[in-house]
């Protein structure tokens, strides 16, 4: 599709997205990342809150941490199963149940907040993702 796309062009935070769809933007990128580009990869970077970034970035970095096994099954999955958000004040978590193309199946907390520094004010980032369950259907 936007094989030629410039990193900038991809989703950015913005004030008007909820933390829901903040969540299903991230999850939608990786599910439909591109191998040659890693297009998804760097979109679910774009929402890593810049605390967030001291620990897995910069983007190489973060690129290995979404490839390993715990992680990975985000790329390119099936299907995400999405609980309601839990909202707390400036904080949000929601769980997801994403089963992967090996019909691996990995429940993640998404822990977001809300930003307060100038360049992304009132917009809602990833804190970070946790890994809650790991399972395999059959």
């Amino acid at each position: 599709m936007h094989s030629h796309q410039e990193h900038n062009t991809l989703p950015q935070p913005r004030p008007e997205l909820a933390p829901d769809e903040v969540i299903r933007i991230q999850l939608d990128a990786l599910r439909d990342n591109n191998k040659s580009n890693d297009e998804g990869i760097a979109t679910a970077f774009n929402f890593a809150s810049p605390g967030n970034k001291v620990y897995t970035g910069p983007l190489s970095r973060f690129k290995q941490i979404v490839r390993n096994p715990i992680y990975g099954v985000m790329l390119n999955h099936k299907s995400a199963l999405y609980e309601p958000v839990i909202l707390a004040g400036t904080v949000a978590q929601q769980r997801v149940m994403v089963i992967g193309e090996e019909s691996q199946t990995v429940i993640y907390t998404f822990t977001l907040s809300l930003q307060r520094e100038a360049r992304y004010r009132d917009c809602w980032m990833t804190d970070g993702v946790s890994v809650d369950a790991m399972f395999w259907l059959n």
